[in-house]
């Protein structure tokens, strides 16, 4: 089935009604009738006694003919009456008025307008008005429960919009709208119904115009009409489909029009702009909460690198799970305050403490776990920008690995219940210092794992982070801001990737899967779907800003920078992944790990980093990469790049 097909569900609702030839017979009889009366009403009161003759018959079929032709131009007869408002209301005045001044004609043709009383239009008019606009109001009041949803007005300021969901999501949406004070945030214009079965048809007074393939010929209408006025694309289903969103992103980019989506929010943060999220190659994944709930309901909890992207969400998450306490712990001043100040803000929020320090002092670390009785430890504190930390080994190894050793340690001796590392992508197969440092912080959590087996240590893998400083979208969007070009390394290049939300769902959820025991350190990973092509994805957000890639943005590629590779990959060869009590969590099962080798091998790499010593911190990293894997392919170990600047 096509994506962005959603005609699985039979029609409900507000699509159950009358057919739009059903509506027109009534309408018809409604005219026919409303004329007679009038003639009669005419003549009984004003020449009592006198008969209006054959007029009586024939003005009648003579009316009902031109409004049949009227109504059908006008489109009378397409809305639904149980989402009939105030542009419908007077779509059928209208109609009425140009009905009667067609009628004048024919009449006239047919009978030279003998015998008939000009001044029964004045009758006929309020009438057929009553016989039409009663039974819509009728059904409008007893679907809403409020007449007033027939009179409200839109706002002359709102945006032009087309209106794009299922066939139920349409009505509601509009119903909402409807309603909202202030009147509808959008001047709808079009409705695109995406199994597109309804075109013809209206709501609100809103014509469907059919499916997603007439979009693009809509909203190229809408904007010859418009002027310069730009047109909004409003995705009115909470969870589109990627491929839904995607073509609409390319109609953006063809028309100039913009792209807006629905959310799970009221008020002014029910449609926002459509953000790189939404254009992942799969709907972001609902992480479940009872594992994490678990985990950190109660307990005293400490977040390191509080105040980064990821260690930021995991503070937000955590924080409305009803920790007994909060340690913050950021070595960067401004970041810290930040996520300070969130909590400060926060209604209910939980006891904290904001700690500046740093991972790399043992001493202090010590301290803080003996001062705060830790029940669980997130560990997200690392360097992680590729180029830089290419040109920055030594203190890439002492925060990624000899900071991750700290903790472990300080954890273990403590009695913690839960650490839990997060690691990348990078570390498989890793060609960049920084991603060499991850894979031996996972092989520090192994080691902790098997020393102090009364501790559920665990990694988690995953790739980038939608968003994140210093990632791919932002920098995008800051290229695209000033105009380009938007720097691509390769055009083949792929990338997997995840919301901030997912990644911080992942991590609590993997803790709660960990076990303390002999499981050397569980690793776990999300199922991140497809890996995305970078350059589509550049090309998608220059279309949401309404541009056309290569035409008012141009996209450079620059080939591939020192440690980055084409593709990034999820497990070694060696690894294999089975699923979990969490959906969407996986986790990884590896070799056995010899601690006395990898103890060794740490030494000699942090004795390396504290000395600044590059090359020998490089051929230490390269040296450790072999472990853990299994008999008979240490010699496919990878070779770091030479460090260069980015």
């Amino acid at each position: 089935m096509n994506n962005l097909d959603h005609t699985s569900q039979p029609e409900r609702g507000p699509f159950r009604s009358a057919t739009p030839l059903a509506i027109l017979a009534y309408d018809t009889i409604a005219a026919a009738l409303a004329m007679f009366v009038a003639i009669e009403l005419r003549y009984r009161f004003s020449e009592f006694g006198t008969s209006p003759g054959l007029v009586e018959y024939v003005a009648p079929g003579v009316f009902a003919i031109s409004c049949v032709v009227i109504f059908v131009l006008m489109g009378v007869n397409r809305g639904l009456w149980r989402h009939t408002s105030l542009r419908d209301a007077v779509r059928v005045l209208q109609s009425i008025v140009l009905a009667h001044l067609v009628f004048l004609v024919l009449l006239f043709a047919f009978t030279r307008l003998v015998d008939f009383p000009r001044t029964s239009l004045v009758l006929s008019g309020p009438l057929l008005a009553a016989l039409m606009l009663a039974p819509r109001a009728f059904a409008v009041t007893l679907r809403s429960g409020d007449l007033r949803n027939l009179f409200r007005k839109e706002n002359p300021a709102a945006p032009i919009a087309v209106l794009v969901a299922t066939r139920n999501r349409l009505a509601e949406v509009l119903t909402s709208q409807m309603r909202r004070s202030g009147g509808p945030a959008f001047r709808f214009r079009a409705l695109i119904e995406t199994s597109g079965v309804h075109g013809g048809r209206a709501l609100h007074g809103v014509l469907l115009e059919g499916g997603v393939d007439q979009l693009e010929t809509v909203v190229s209408a809408l904007r010859d009409e418009s002027g310069t006025e730009r047109i909004r694309i409003v995705l009115a289903d909470r969870t589109p489909s990627p491929d839904l969103v995607n073509a609409a992103a390319r109609v953006c980019g063809r028309t100039g029009a913009s792209l807006t989506r629905a959310r799970q929010a009221k008020g002014a943060a029910a449609f926002t702009a459509v953000e790189a999220a939404d254009l992942l190659a799969r709907p972001p994944r609902a992480m479940p909460q009872n594992g994490a709930r678990a985990l950190v309901s109660g307990k005293r909890v400490l977040v390191t690198g509080a105040g980064g992207t990821i260690g930021s969400e995991l503070v937000r998450q955590v924080a409305a799970l009803g920790p007994a306490r909060l340690v913050l712990l950021d070595s960067s001043e401004s970041h810290l305050y930040e996520i300070d100040q969130y909590l400060c803000r926060l209604d209910k929020a939980p006891e904290w403490r904001p700690v500046l320090g740093d991972i790399r002092d043992r001493a202090g670390l010590n301290a803080l776990f003996a001062e705060e009785s830790l029940d669980v430890v997130l560990h997200a504190a690392a360097l992680k920008h590729v180029p830089l930390m290419e040109v920055n080994a030594p203190e890439t190894a002492l925060t990624n690995v000899a900071g991750t050793r700290n903790i472990a340690e300080a954890a273990g001796e403590a009695g913690v219940g839960a650490v839990v590392l997060i690691s990348t992508d990078k570390a498989v197969d890793p060609s960049s210092v920084m991603g060499a440092t991850k894979r031996v912080a996972e092989l520090v959590i192994m080691e902790a794992g098997r020393r102090w087996q009364q501790t559920a240590f665990s990694s988690v893998r995953f790739g980038n982070v939608l968003a994140s400083a210093g990632s791919v979208v932002p920098l995008f969007e800051a290229q695209i801001e000033v105009g380009g070009p938007v720097t691509v390394t390769d055009p083949e290049t792929t990338r997997y990737f995840m919301t901030v939300q997912e990644a911080a769902g992942l991590v609590l959820e993997a803790g709660a899967q960990a076990r303390p025991g002999p499981e050397q350190g569980a690793l776990f990973l999300l199922d991140m779907g497809e890996p995305v092509l970078i350059s589509r994805l550049a090309r998608q957000l220059i279309r949401l800003r309404g541009l056309a890639p290569d035409e008012d943005i141009e996209i450079r590629f620059t080939g591939l920078r020192a440690g980055e590779k084409l593709h990034e990959q999820l497990l070694y060869a060696f690894e294999a992944s089975r699923e979990t009590e969490a959906v969407g969590v996986l986790q990884i099962q590896a070799p056995a790990l010899d601690l006395q080798e990898l103890g060794l091998a740490l030494d000699g790499l942090l004795k390396a980093a504290e000395t600044r010593d590059e090359p020998a911190v490089r051929t230490a990293l390269e040296a450790l990469m072999p472990l853990g894997w299994p008999e008979g392919v240490h010699t496919m170990a990878p070779r770091l790049s030479v460090g260069t600047r980015p």
